[in-house]
């Protein structure tokens, strides 16, 4: 039986690469090293270069180091030689004190298309999850308050403003949460 370290390190699809704790690459396959030869990175730092990807990326590190010896998928942008970026697909794990990175470049506009699709979706959730969690609660409060104002009079209307009050500051609150989420630039 062939190890699949020695399929790994002499692959013709695959990339395979190792790092340290700190992000450091200590070895990679000669598939990795031809492909990454224009960025000469010594970190995954190095090679991904746009925030946005690095955040995936550092958070998928930290969960692949969490749930050892199962792997993490992370899907993230590597700059070519042309200065353009390609999106690459990695599973990280865990081991031997080194992250073991697997990855294989996403080529045809389906996958890419499909990548933005899942990542809006993700977004479409969370804003979903927003509206009936955030957002109900706060609106439901000012309903009930109006409710009681519409039965009160005098003194007792007086006490519900305040509690009005703050129920609307949490909606705005929330609806200004998810401005932001909807409109944080993309990275190119």
């Amino acid at each position: 039986m062939i190890p699949a370290s020695l399929l790994l390190e002499n692959s013709l699809n695959w990339f395979f690469f190792r790092s340290d704790d700190t992000g450091k690459i200590v070895y990679c396959n000669e598939l990795f090293e031809s492909y990454i030869d224009h960025i000469q990175p010594n970190t995954v730092g190095d090679l991904i270069k746009l925030e946005k990807d690095k955040d995936k990326v550092d958070s998928a590190m930290e969960k692949a180091k969490a749930i050892s010896p199962f792997p993490v998928r992370v899907q993230c942008r590597i700059l070519q030689n042309t200065g353009a970026y390609r999106w690459s697909t990695w599973e990280i794990s865990y081991g031997d004190n080194l992250h073991h990175w697997i990855g294989v470049q996403l080529f045809d506009v389906v996958s890419i298309a499909a990548h933005e699709y899942e990542e809006q979706a993700r977004l479409l959730e969370k804003i979903a999850w927003h509206h009936s969690h955030k957002i109900r609660r706060p609106l439901s409060n000012i309903l009930g308050v109006l409710g009681l104002m519409e039965k009160s009079t005098g003194p007792a209307v007086e006490e519900l403003v305040p509690m009005l009050s703050t129920a609307a500051k949490e909606l705005d609150e929330e609806i200004k949460n998810i401005v932001n989420l909807t409109s944080r630039p993309k990275d190119s």
